[in-house]
C-alpha cells in the first residue's frame, strides 16, 4: 500500500471518530446546565408545600369590667384640704426640668428621655405617686420599694385614642379616660376643628397592685356617647359632664360610684 493510500485512510479514520462524537454528545439545548448553571438559572420558587399560611393570632380576651351607678355625693372639700396640708412627695418644675421631690429634699425621678413630667398626684394613702408625663406616658411610683408602674398607653382594641387623663380613685386603684376615635365623611379622622374627635367615650380603672386594666361598664341613665370626667374623688366617685363641642351646652350629668368588679 502506498503512501498517499495510508495517509487518506488515517485522515478518514479521524474524521468519521469526530462525527460520531459530536452527534452521540449533548447538544446546547438538550445538555443539562452545569453546577455554575444551576446556581445562575434557578429561580427561588416556594413550592405548594412552602408557602407561607396566615398566622392564626389569639382574639385578645376582653378585658373585666367594672360596674359604675348613680350615686348622691358631696365632696368633703374640708378633708381633701386637710389630705393636701403635708404630703409627702411634691413636683417642682416644668415637663422639660420637672422633679418629684419626698420630704427631705430628695430627688425620686426627674425629666428625661423616658418622660416629660408635668404634674404628680400623690396616692390616697400617701405611699405611691402618680406621675403625669406627655404624650400618654404616665408612672406610678413606689418611693419606698423603688417600684415604678408604667400605665397603659393605649386600651385594647381598634380605632382607640391614647389615655388622656388618670386619677386615684382608691389607694390602688386609677380611673383612665380614653375613647373610639371618630371619623369624617371622608372616612379621616375627626379633628377638634370639625368636632369631637372622640366618638364614645370608655373609661377604665387600672389596679396598681396587680397591673391590670378593667374597663368600666357606663350606667344605662349615661345616654350620651361622649362624657368628660369633671371631677374625681378618692373614694370612688366620679362628676360627669357632656359638653358640645366648640363651647357648646354643657349638661351635668351628676356623680358616679365606681364598683368592685362584675
Amino acid at each position: 500500500m502506498n503512501r498517499s493510500l495510508l495517509i487518506g485512510l488515517i485522515l478518514a479514520a479521524l474524521l468519521a471518530f469526530i462525527l460520531f462524537t459530536n452527534q452521540s454528545g449533548p447538544t446546547p439545548s438538550t445538555a443539562g446546565p452545569t453546577a455554575q448553571q444551576k446556581g445562575r438559572n434557578k429561580t427561588a420558587q416556594l413550592q405548594p408545600s412552602e408557602t407561607p399560611k396566615a398566622a392564626n393570632l389569639p382574639t385578645p380576651a376582653p378585658l373585666p369590667l367594672v360596674g359604675m351607678k348613680t350615686a348622691k355625693y358631696v365632696p368633703d372639700l374640708a378633708a381633701l384640704a386637710h389630705f393636701r396640708e403635708d404630703l409627702p412627695f411634691k413636683f417642682i418644675g416644668n415637663d422639660a426640668v420637672g422633679r418629684v421631690l419626698d420630704r427631705q429634699g430628695r430627688v425620686l425621678i426627674e425629666s428625661g428621655k423616658e418622660i416629660g413630667i408635668m404634674g404628680v398626684a400623690v396616692g390616697p394613702d400617701k405611699q405611691r405617686v402618680l406621675v403625669k408625663g406627655g404624650d400618654a406616658i404616665n408612672f406610678v411610683l413606689d418611693p419606698a420599694t423603688g417600684q415604678k408602674i408604667k400605665l397603659p398607653v393605649y386600651p385594647p382594641g381598634a380605632n382607640m385614642l391614647g389615655f388622656g387623663t388618670w386619677n386615684w380613685i382608691g389607694p390602688s386603684t386609677l380611673l383612665g379616660e380614653s375613647g373610639v376615635q371618630a371619623f369624617n365623611a371622608k372616612g379621616g379622622p375627626m379633628n377638634c376643628c370639625e368636632g369631637h374627635n372622640v366618638a364614645r367615650t370608655k373609661l377604665y380603672s387600672f389596679d396598681v397592685t396587680t397591673q391590670r386594666l378593667a374597663e368600666v361598664a357606663m350606667p344605662s341613665e349615661v345616654k350620651q356617647p361622649v362624657v368628660n370626667v369633671m371631677e374625681v374623688s378618692s373614694d370612688g366617685h366620679v362628676h360627669l359632664v357632656h359638653e358640645e363641642p366648640h363651647g357648646g351646652a354643657e349638661q351635668d350629668l351628676g356623680w358616679f360610684k365606681i364598683d368592685a368588679s362584675k
